[in-house]
């Protein structure tokens, strides 16, 4: 892939994570908090798209031959690469959503009444 079309894909995926997370209630500010984590995240969604299509023929487990004598079965390395991105890929989403949750845990732990009386006020009002 040419890198002007990884950064036009790159830039996609940033542009939809931001929305989805703005959708989740983050400000601005804390949007560029995570601007880095977002990088990163999206650049992990292509690779992963990638070598998804890489290892769509290949097969989990593949021969092998040291030279030593050694033959046999290992598993195949394109798969191994392909969990390792997934688990970072999966710690940087886990992340992203945990602070835009705990914004938003925040906010409604304002809204929430402290007392009977603040709930039957606010019921009152409405």
């Amino acid at each position: 892939m040419e890198k002007k079309e990884l950064d036009a894909r790159k830039r996609k995926e940033v542009n939809r994570l931001k929305k989805l997370i703005k959708a989740l209630g983050a400000d601005e500010e804390r949007i560029k908090l995570l601007l880095p984590t977002i990088e990163n995240v999206a650049w992990m969604c292509i690779k992963l798209e990638e070598a998804s299509d890489a290892i769509a023929t290949s097969d989990v487990a593949i021969l092998y031959d040291n030279g030593g004598g050694q033959k046999g079965i290992r598993q195949n390395p394109h798969f191994q690469g392909y969990e390792s991105l997934w688990k970072s890929y999966i710690i940087g989403m886990t992340q992203i959503m945990g602070t835009v949750g705990a914004q938003k845990d925040a906010k409604s732990e304002k809204l929430r009444p402290t007392s009977v009386i603040q709930l039957v006020r606010s019921r009152k009002e409405a």
